[in-house]
């Protein structure tokens, strides 16, 4: 199984970006190896979010196409999806930084709420603090219990149809 999704937005200006996303409370900064450095905004989890390139630098040793990654001219028509615990926390902070937003805060069909906004690059950003088929946050103590629970009746129901023999 995967762990963790980096999304790559090529921007700009690294630094520029990274104080935007501090700008709407997010954990953002910078990081640098071998003479590069990047951008790297997270979200809810340590295993997610978002890294900033410099979109006029290729790193050493890539690919011939990546000069039309870096420009944009693949991978167009991308939205990036941005889960967060508290989507009206960070709708006020947007509205607060008078962001450009391209679709105001609404509630989700399936619960929570949702908004999106368009960063200082232009890629679209759609803030959610609840996906729609996602399961419910429960404790790992609470899932143990209730598998424990089962594995119980389980054993119950077994030990009954062994009586009936």
């Amino acid at each position: 199984m995967a762990k963790g999704l980096w999304v790559v937005l090529n921007v700009d200006n690294v630094d520029k970006s990274v104080e935007f996303y501090k700008g709407l409370g997010l954990k953002a900064g910078t990081e640098s190896q071998e003479g590069l450095s990047w951008g790297t905004v997270f979200t809810s989890s340590p295993d997610a979010g978002l890294i900033l390139w410099n979109k006029n630098v290729v790193a050493p040793g890539q690919p011939e196409d990546t000069r039309a990654w870096l420009s944009g001219e693949l991978g167009k028509g991308v939205v990036v999806a941005l889960g967060v615990p508290n989507a009206v926390k960070l709708w006020e902070k947007a509205e607060a930084a008078r962001i450009t937003i391209d679709q105001p805060l609404r509630a989700q069909e399936w619960g929570g709420h949702e908004f999106t906004f368009v960063d200082p690059d232009g890629y679209l950003v759609n803030v959610t603090d609840k996906f729609p088929g996602a399961p419910p946050k429960r404790s790992a103590k609470k899932a143990t219990k209730r598998l424990a629970k089962k594995a119980k009746a389980a054993t119950r129901k077994v030990a009954r149809k062994a009586k009936r023999r």
